[in-house]
């Protein structure tokens, strides 16, 4: 949900907050998403398969962290005054908060039989987008309706250090669900009659 609000909302943030043009905010957010994007994303499959062999819960447990890090990045990035550290501390928490790409995909692909994989993926993106997209952006706009008596213009600003909440929260279920994942991970070798 964080995600994809903050990428909603962060272009109208830098309009708000650093009275950017559109265009100018949307070029200076475009390139903290294309590096820190690329960053995290590369990342999570990287420690996913050095470290997630080994320990099926690492799968888990790496983007439980890497959210949980975000946090006082966002917290540094959103309240810094100056545009240019904005833009600097702002590309750790946005590669952070993608770390759990790689992950989490290879972790569903591998809660099911080989013979449902493609139906698992589709049920996760369903998911992912309906509360991403559908709650994501809702919340962190209402939100920001709500703290707009207190702080004007800033309120966006506001609303997304609340939304960081979001963070917590997705690392805490993260934490949890590993514990299962060992378990519930299904082994090709041990159940032949599942290969492909």
């Amino acid at each position: 949900m964080m995600g994809y609000g903050l990428f909603f909302w962060l272009p109208s943030f830098f309009v708000r907050s650093y009275h950017l043009s559109l265009l100018d905010a949307s070029m200076f957010y475009g390139a903290v998403l294309l590096i820190g994007g690329l960053a995290g994303i590369w990342a999570g499959g990287w420690l996913g398969d050095r470290f997630g062999q080994a320990r099926r819960t690492r799968y888990l447990t790496i983007p439980a962290l890497a959210f949980i890090i975000t946090v006082p990045f966002y917290l540094l990035a959103i309240l810094s005054p100056s545009l240019q550290l904005t833009f600097i501390v702002l590309l750790v928490p946005t590669a952070l908060g993608l770390v759990w790409l790689g992950p989490v995909i290879s972790t569903i692909q591998h809660l099911v039989r080989p013979d449902m994989r493609a139906t698992a993926s589709a049920v996760f993106l369903f998911i992912n987008n309906l509360l991403g997209i559908g709650l994501g952006t809702y919340a962190i706009g209402a939100i920001s309706d709500a703290l707009q008596s207190l702080y004007g213009d800033e309120s966006l600003r506001y609303s997304i250090l609340a939304g960081t909440g979001f963070y917590v929260l997705a690392s805490a279920l993260f934490f949890l669900a590993s514990r299962w994942v060992e378990k519930d991970w299904e082994n090709e070798k041990t159940n032949p009659d599942h290969r492909l």
